[in-house]
């Protein structure tokens, strides 16, 4: 059996960033705060809608219950514009055409956004083993849950299993559930940030993940 590929979603398979930028900065003005540049909200993203509202309003000291209503009120933004400018990065669909194991997705984004945009963009003519989302088990990333439960449906052991993803909760997460992990070089964390925590290899390029995961499936 080939190995089991898992990846993220945002910063690794697309590149979401310009929406969730726009539906952060909506909302912070709608709440009297001073916009916050691309690259201070694009350092948030990748721990699920409730951390990203929590440090974007860190300073404030609301109420929990504030809080979430933010967080609807942010969800709500972001559908409206989820689809203006997210984009699949270059040669992700080659690869997932030309790979015959395995392959399914884990994001910190919630599994509704997530499911709609994955089909916007054409991703589910792909087989997905399955699409979970921050929502979609009782624990998210860094949890080892979701990988697991990817796991037992694909049939794979941890020793055939690749998480691939940009941010540290996809390093952690691999970590706890004993599956190697591959860091994306272009994605929203900076690569000596993910490298600290000892992936098997940076990928730069979907053009090179064909050859990194045989070499590490050798390593392993």
């Amino acid at each position: 059996m080939k190995s089991l590929l898992v990846f993220d979603l945002d910063g690794t398979l697309i590149d979401s960033a310009p929406d969730i930028i726009t539906a952060a900065n909506r909302t912070l003005q709608r709440h009297g705060k001073p916009a916050q540049s691309d690259e201070q909200i694009t350092s948030h993203i990748g721990e699920g809608l409730r951390k990203l509202i929590d440090d974007l309003f860190v300073g404030d000291q609301l109420p929990p219950e504030q809080l979430r209503a933010i967080e609807n009120e942010f969800l709500q933004t972001y559908q409206s514009v989820m689809f203006d400018k997210t984009r699949i990065y270059p040669g992700v669909e080659k690869f997932l055409s030309e790979y015959t194991g395995p392959i399914g997705i884990i994001t910190n984004k919630n599994v509704g956004p997530a499911k709609a945009i994955v089909e916007h963009l054409g991703l589910n003519r792909f087989p997905w083993v399955q699409v979970f989302g921050a929502d979609s088990l009782a624990e998210k990333k860094p949890s080892p849950l979701p990988l697991q439960t990817m796991m037992s449906l694909a049939g794979a052991s941890p020793e055939s299993t690749f998480m691939i993803g940009d941010g540290i909760p996809d390093m952690v997460s691999a970590q706890r559930a004993g599956v190697a992990a591959i860091g994306i070089g272009f994605g929203y964390t900076k690569t000596e940030v993910l490298q600290s925590y000892a992936p098997m290899a940076v990928l730069n390029d979907y053009s090179e993940l064909h050859d990194i995961v045989a070499n590490c499936a050798r390593r392993s």
